[in-house]
């Protein structure tokens, strides 16, 4: 690709990354969407989903891969991503991850009647960002395909 774009992902405890990307894939509340050098301005929500990064200069396949928890995505003459958690593949531990899932999974099957729809919506949540983990961990859904 041409140019490149500065990337920085943020999370409230610390500067999670910044270089410059000839790519960045992310899912929003609309689906996966890519963003790149020269894109219109945009900010938008995402989804707790992966994120995927082709950084300057590097082959057309080649990504490196996190899990993402949402947060929001602002495109400008830069990119940023503000997040409460974000993991490179790398650094999942799957043990924790099937140990969270199960644990909600758990919960859930115990709870779901019990009308308490924020712990229930927790719960969903929670089993989402440990199957999101998983995948990203096993070199990311895109990768699969």
């Amino acid at each position: 690709m041409g140019n490149s774009v500065k990337l920085e992902i943020m999370t409230p405890s610390k500067m999670f990354y910044r270089g410059d990307v000839d790519l960045v894939i992310v899912t929003t509340s609309e689906g996966d969407e890519g963003f790149m050098f020269g894109h219109s301005w945009a900010c938008k929500l995402l989804e707790v989903g992966e994120l995927w990064i082709q950084e300057k200069g590097a082959g057309k396949d080649d990504f490196r891969v996190a899990a993402v928890a949402g947060g929001f995505i602002d495109v400008q003459d830069s990119i940023i991503i503000y997040t409460d958690a974000v993991e490179w593949s790398e650094d999942i531990d799957m043990d924790r991850v099937l140990s969270e899932k199960a644990k909600a999974e758990d919960w859930l099957t115990q709870h779901k009647e019990d009308g308490n729809t924020n712990e229930v919506t927790k719960a969903k949540l929670a089993i989402l960002k440990a199957i999101t983990r998983s995948n990203v961990a096993a070199g990311g859904i895109r990768r699969k395909r």
